[in-house]
């Protein structure tokens, strides 16, 4: 059986404090890797340039944290392979639709060594034996995807940033998932009103319902953050 192993880089937002970074999420699996979203000051935790080798990097929507150092790694991507270390191109999965003309910058950006896929509703790509899936909930303030990735034997799902208008749509993608990856911007302390960002105890909630056996929150908002 393969082995799989997550790593988070970033799990604050909507930016990065002290040694915390904005939202990432590294997997490893036999010899790929996967970034779940770029946000930034993960770059400075990656190992270059071996982990530009076979580098699969999946945006889940264009806000800056969840994409901030994804042109700093395009950059060492077009370094490192002038100087010959790394032989094949990452591979960039972008959200189909454009925001604010960031995907139009991010494709025409030529110092970079890469390939780009578009992620749309229902799109499936294979990396090795495992199948990645998106979805978008529209409930969050723009086109965002939720990333299903999955074998004959496990599924793991990352929410991203995920609102509380379609709740139902959100739980059947999550339905029974060996890990839930899920977004807590707030606790119910906060008294947020936000209907685009998940409370830690309504991310609690959706696991419960969705049947899942783990559950790993988060994206966590700078109000949970406390420095000596």
């Amino acid at each position: 059986m393969s082995k799989i192993l997550i790593t988070p880089l970033g799990t604050v937002s909507p930016y990065g404090k002290d040694t915390m970074n904005c939202p990432c999420f590294l997997i490893e699996y036999n010899h790929y890797k996967i970034l779940l979203d770029c946000g930034n000051g993960i770059t400075r935790m990656l190992k270059f340039p071996q982990d530009l080798n076979h580098l699969n990097v999946f945006i889940t929507h264009y806000h800056e944290d969840h994409c901030g150092d994804l042109g700093v790694l395009q950059y060492a991507s077009y370094v490192y392979h002038n100087l010959g270390t790394i032989e094949e191109p990452i591979n960039l999965y972008l959200p189909f639709k454009d925001f604010r003309n960031k995907k139009q910058s991010i494709l025409a950006n030529k110092e970079t060594y890469s390939n780009y896929y578009d992620i749309k509703d229902n799109k499936k790509y294979m990396i090795d034996n495992l199948q990645i899936s998106f979805h978008n909930n529209y409930s969050h303030t723009i086109e965002t995807y939720m990333i299903k990735l999955e074998t004959n034997n496990m599924k793991i799902v990352y929410t991203s940033d995920v609102g509380t208008t379609n709740i139902k749509d959100l739980i059947d993608f999550c339905s029974n998932t060996d890990l839930l990856i899920c977004e807590s911007s707030f606790l119910r302390s906060h008294h947020s009103s936000s209907t685009t960002h998940l409370t830690a105890y309504q991310a609690g909630e959706i696991a419960k319902l969705a049947r899942v056996r783990k559950l790993l929150l988060t994206i966590f908002g700078q109000k949970k953050i406390k420095t000596s």
